[in-house]
């Protein structure tokens, strides 16, 4: 029986970690495009997730009636120290597919209090697809 697993860091700090099973795993798929393409959309919709509360909280923040004087605007670099977030898949503690993703996009207050909760099933069952396809993709 295979371990599988997927696991969302930021700063090598494990933000969520989980293990689900695959019906029918097709071995051949590891080793296909389909699953850094499964992984390219699980961090897209991660990323989707942060872009929505990077809004809201932005949007909370607005007060149309303030005046912005020059010293008040932040010129640093947003790159200065920069926030990564790391996305894996793994089979039996191996790494499949991993994928690496800038978070200094977002407010400081979104990428370091990420709930992907609702995230959660809809990217278990993304990957669980994916593992168990029979036609999968070869070509470069």
């Amino acid at each position: 029986m295979k371990k599988f697993e997927f696991i969302l860091r930021i700063n090598g700090n494990i933000i969520c970690q989980r293990y689900f099973a695959v019906k029918k795993f097709n071995q051949k798929v590891v080793s296909s495009l389909d699953i850094m393409y499964c992984a390219n959309n699980c961090v897209e919709m991660i990323q989707d997730n942060l872009k929505d509360k990077a809004i809201d909280y932005i949007w909370n923040q607005f007060n149309p009636y303030g005046i912005q004087d020059p010293e008040q605007i932040n010129r640093t670099s947003i790159y200065e120290k920069e926030d990564i977030f790391d996305f894996e898949i793994r089979i039996d503690e191996k790494i499949v597919a991993a994928r690496r993703f800038t978070g200094n996009v977002y407010p400081q207050r979104v990428r370091y209090s990420v709930d992907i909760r609702d995230l959660i099933p809809k990217i278990i069952n993304h990957i669980q697809e994916t593992l168990g396809q029979e036609n999968i993709s070869v070509e470069y």
